[in-house]
């Protein structure tokens, strides 16, 4: 008898529970902030039931391909579908370890760009799990750039498009492709397209699982200061009693935004610009070298031809 009620009030207690407390979270984050024009940059779509409140980077199961998208807003605005690049890295192969099948592990989308400028990344899901709509909203961002090093994308512009306006979306009020430690920076939530206030937003460091948290002002807005060179993670879970029924009972707005910080110690812009020109003019001369001996030999056989001729007559 104990053992039936115990069970029972295991199963009251689990359902009792709110689905932004028992819901696992989503986020993409860039294999690196900065690309060579031409180059191939990865987007890792993550998934986790995050704990310390939801304020780490454990993962937990994978992003559902078949709710789920994947865009790249480019420089011009335009909004790029590219979810048809995703690939799993898991076991998925006939005859593997079924319990290890989906477990752990994530999806990953790509692209390539022949134009330099600032890339939002945005991966858009939209789930309806035990009565309750989730829509997803994940950011990452790429630079790419003729020059990739983090001094010469710094002054990029473009990064603080709205791209998801149907939902709730972090912007950045700063350039995430070229931040270094100790720099304090602001980000907007919204909603909807509307400023988000008075709500809690969660700043977590990779390596370490370190969180902060914030309150937006009445603006959407939160600043901090940037930490160590690392990934870090923005999220936040605001919620409504928006429902269709028959379908859902609540909605669930969840966001979240990753970002690099670099430690930005390679060469500045403008020794990046001095080098750039000597090996210019040093190419310059490589190639003008060869012209210069032709020009020499053609002189020598001018003047050689016609002391000939004079010696002739």
């Amino acid at each position: 008898m104990r053992k039936y009620l115990f069970l029972a009030l295991i199963t009251l207690l689990f359902f009792s529970f709110s689905p932004s407390t028992l819901a696992h979270d989503g986020w993409a984050q860039t294999n690196s902030p900065i690309i060579e024009v031409g180059e191939t940059a990865y987007i890792e779509l993550l998934f986790g039931n995050h704990t310390n409140e939801h304020a780490s980077y454990r993962i937990e199961g994978t992003w559902n391909p078949d709710n789920s998208s994947v865009f790249v807003t480019a420089p011009t605005g335009d909004k790029i579908d590219i979810t048809d690049t995703l690939f799993y890295t898991g076991e998925t192969a006939e005859g593997a370890n079924e319990e290890r099948i989906g477990v752990n592990n994530y999806y990953v989308s790509s692209f390539s760009s022949s134009t330099p400028g600032a890339y939002v990344i945005s991966v858009e899901g939209d789930a309806i799990f035990r009565d309750k709509r989730t829509l997803r909203s994940a950011k990452s961002f790429v630079a790419v750039s003729e020059v990739p090093i983090v001094s010469y994308v710094q002054d990029f512009t473009g990064f603080d498009k709205q791209v998801s306006p149907d939902r709730a979306e972090i912007v950045p009020l700063f350039n995430p492709a070229g931040i270094t430690p100790d720099q304090e920076v602001s980000v907007q939530v919204f909603i909807q397209g509307e400023p988000l206030a008075d709500t809690e937003v969660s700043l977590v460091r990779r390596s370490t699982s370190d969180a902060e948290r914030f309150t937006t002002d009445e603006n959407g807005v939160i600043t901090f200061t940037t930490g160590p060179a690392d990934y870090y993670l923005l999220r936040v879970k605001p919620s409504t009693e928006e429902s269709v029924e028959g379908e859902y009972e609540a909605t669930y707005y969840e966001a979240t935004m990753s970002f690099v910080v670099q430690n930005g110690t390679g060469s500045s812009t403008a020794e990046l610009d001095t080098l750039i020109s000597s090996d210019q003019v040093q190419q310059g001369n490589s190639q003008t070298s060869p012209f210069l001996y032709v020009s020499i030999f053609l002189a020598l056989a001018l003047i050689a031809s016609l002391i000939f001729k004079s010696r002739k007559k």
